[in-house]
């Protein structure tokens, strides 16, 4: 059996208060934390004119956005589905389009802000996601 070297991760921004997949799939930016967190995660790229694997991203059209993240690892390739910079549709709840590449997806990371609750991952209905995974920071008491 032969294993690709190539994969697509979705990565899914979980605010304060927020228990639900509609409103994990609405957020359009993250905080400074989040930022971060995608930084490690590999460098931001533009979506047209990639030339390596893209993971069912658009290329030419921007048509699932104009900005993703990438990484190459030991030479494995992997496009990150990042719900922040996936097109947000306005008056769609669900954010179907968002849904469509991250439910779609075998790892989900899920970044969750200062003061969230625990994680639930059968909040996130699919039926592809096989490994989630929640990160949280962690501040020392005394930091800012």
């Amino acid at each position: 059996m032969r294993v690709t070297p190539k994969f697509k991760f979705g990565v899914l921004l979980c605010r304060k208060g927020q228990v639900l997949e509609e409103d994990m799939f609405s957020n359009v930016e993250g905080s400074q934390d989040y930022n971060n967190f995608l930084k490690l995660l590999g460098p931001t790229i533009e979506l047209q004119g990639f030339n390596k694997f893209l993971g069912g991203l658009d290329a030419k059209g921007n048509t699932t956005g104009t900005h993703s993240v990438f990484a190459e690892w030991r030479g494995h390739e992997i496009m990150f589905h990042v719900s922040t910079m996936l097109p947000q549709t306005d008056n769609n709840t669900q954010q179907l389009n968002k849904k469509r590449h991250i439910g779609n997806d075998i790892v989900l990371l899920v970044f969750q802000e200062e003061g969230c609750d625990y994680f639930l991952p059968t909040c996130v209905k699919s039926n592809y996601i096989q490994v989630t995974i929640v990160v949280r920071v962690l501040k020392e008491p005394n930091a800012p």
